[in-house]
């Protein structure tokens, strides 16, 4: 009987090993997929497993020269699975969360025109066991900067996570300016997600036009006069996050800190009261 029990148990074990390996494999089937190099997914899962650390740390894991990790996390960063953050005078790597990965296919859908679906039905079908792996960074205050084209689109993907209405302050010149093709896909994705935004705009005949179709894309305005209140880079406020993003230089920062977002969301507040008086100055 006790060689019975040593059998069974013994298979169980082996069936959950065999098991854990296959959905390994399969992800790491996906991820190669979607883009990504054997290395890059061995850093990417492990940083995924550790959270937050430095790049000798996530080195010391993976048994991979410092120097080099440090190389393929950068580049983990440009692609939009990894974000970098300083605290005090450590450079910080963190795993976005694996739904992210999902956004920025969405993000490169009017861009790559390919086979994008399957790549986000197989991402989907991983979804669980990724999830299960994430360690979500620590609530501490982070301040995260984006540059580039690419940089800038991954600050806004990170809107269409919001649980509230936005709050935003904005130039559609500088938008639209900067990434003209991007938001024509965006504001769709944004009212599929149901988030509504609040934003102040300054009054110039791109913004009359595009308040046309506030309704349509969940979005309720208020015009200022340009000459009074000109500004061109964008702030947005939402879940704790002030995000600041400066079009003409190509620059995102991304603030997460509930007493600052306190702070700004009720200064908002009050310009959009002024708002409304200020329109009527135009």
């Amino acid at each position: 009987m006790l060689a019975f029990w040593l059998y069974i148990s013994y298979n169980q074990v082996d069936n959950i090993i065999l098991s854990s390996f296959n959905k390994l494999k399969m992800i790491e089937n996906v991820l190669k997929n979607i883009g990504l190099n054997e290395k890059e997914i061995d850093v990417y899962l492990t940083n995924l497993e550790l959270g937050a650390q430095p790049a000798s740390t996530i080195a010391r894991r993976v048994k991979i020269p410092r120097n080099t990790t440090r190389f393929i996390l950068d580049k983990l960063v440009e692609k939009g699975v990894i974000e970098k953050s300083k605290r005090a005078n450590t450079q910080l790597y963190s795993p976005e969360e694996p739904k992210n990965l999902i956004n920025l296919l969405e993000s490169r859908r009017v861009d790559l025109n390919a086979d994008i679906d399957d790549k986000i039905t197989q991402l989907n079908g991983v979804m669980a066991e990724l999830e299960s792996r994430f360690r979500p960074t620590s609530t501490k205050p982070k301040v995260t900067f984006y540059e580039g084209d690419d940089g800038l689109k991954k600050v806004y993907e990170d809107t269409l996570k919001s649980s509230e209405t936005i709050r935003s302050l904005a130039s559609f010149e500088g938008m639209h300016g900067a990434l003209p093709d991007y938001f024509k896909n965006y504001y769709k994705r944004r009212v599929e997600n149901k988030i509504n935004i609040r934003s102040i705009h300054p009054d110039t005949p791109l913004a009359r036009e595009r308040t046309k179709h506030d309704k349509k894309e969940g979005r309720e305005s208020r015009l200022v006069p340009p000459k009074e209140y000109n500004f061109t880079p964008e702030i947005q406020f939402y879940d704790n996050k002030i995000v600041i993003t400066s079009w003409k230089e190509k620059l995102g920062i991304l603030i997460e800190s509930h007493e600052v977002y306190e702070a700004m969301a009720a200064l908002f507040e009050l310009a959009w009261k002024e708002a409304s008086h200020a329109a009527g100055q135009i």
